[in-house]
C-alpha cells in the first residue's frame, strides 16, 4: 500500500491539469490565482514522489515511466496553452522549439533500449525542467496580479530562454555521449 503513494503523487501532476487548464480558461484574477495554487502543488509533488520513493524503498518501473511522463505533460501543455491564448508571455515559437527538442529526445531515448542501451535522464535536463515551471509560474503570477508583470514578463522570458538553452545543449550533449548508438546491431526482442 505504502509503495502506491510516490506513484498517486505523480499521477497527481497529470490529474491536476484539466482543473488548472479550466480555471485558466475563467479568466479572472481568482481563477488564476486559483490554478497557480493547484500548479504550485502539482510543482512540489515531483520533489515529494521521488523523495517518498527513496524513502519507502518503493522505486520501481511504474515510477521509472511514470515520472518523467507527468513532468514533460505538466510542463509542457501549460507551456502549449500559455502560448496560444497569452503570446506577450509566452512566445509560441520558443515552446515549439521545446516541443520538437522533446519528441527528438524522447525518440532517440526510445531507440537505446532496442540496442541493449538504457539512456537517464541528465541533471540539464532536470534544469530544464525547472526552468519551463519556473516560467510557466511567472506567467500565472503575472495574469492574476497585473501590476507584477513589468518584473515577471521579462523574468519569464529569462526563464524560457534558459529552458531553451538547457534543453538543447543536452540534447547535443545526449547525442555526442551516444553517437555510437547507430553502429550497434539490434537486440533480440520479445514479440508479443
Amino acid at each position: 500500500m505504502n509503495c502506491r503513494i510516490p506513484n498517486l503523487l505523480t499521477l497527481s501532476r497529470i490529474l491536476l491539469l484539466p482543473p488548472i487548464i479550466f480555471l485558466l480558461d475563467l479568466g479572472t484574477a481568482t481563477a488564476w490565482w486559483w490554478a497557480f495554487g493547484l500548479f504550485l502543488a502539482a510543482s512540489i509533488t515531483d520533489a515529494l514522489d521521488g523523495w517518498a520513493a527513496r524513502h519507502m524503498n518503493c522505486t520501481g518501473n511504474i515510477g521509472i515511466f511514470l515520472d518523467p511522463l507527468a513532468d514533460k505533460i505538466l510542463a509542457n501543455v501549460l507551456l502549449v496553452y500559455l502560448a496560444c491564448h497569452h503570446t506577450d508571455w509566452i512566445p509560441l515559437w520558443a515552446v515549439l522549439l521545446l516541443l520538437a527538442r522533446e519528441f527528438t529526445v524522447q525518440g532517440y531515448r526510445s531507440m537505446a533500449p532496442c540496442l541493449g542501451v538504457i539512456i537517464s535522464t541528465g541533471r540539464m535536463n532536470k534544469w530544464k525542467l525547472v526552468f519551463q515551471l519556473i516560467s510557466v509560474g511567472t506567467t500565472l503570477v503575472g495574469l492574476a496580479w497585473r501590476p507584477s508583470a513589468f518584473i515577471l514578463q521579462p523574468s519569464t522570458w529569462i526563464f524560457l530562454g534558459l529552458a531553451l538553452y538547457t534543453g538543447i545543449w543536452s540534447m547535443i550533449v545526449l547525442f555526442r555521449d551516444n553517437r555510437d548508438l547507430w553502429q550497434r546491431e539490434a537486440v533480440k526482442m520479445e514479440r508479443r
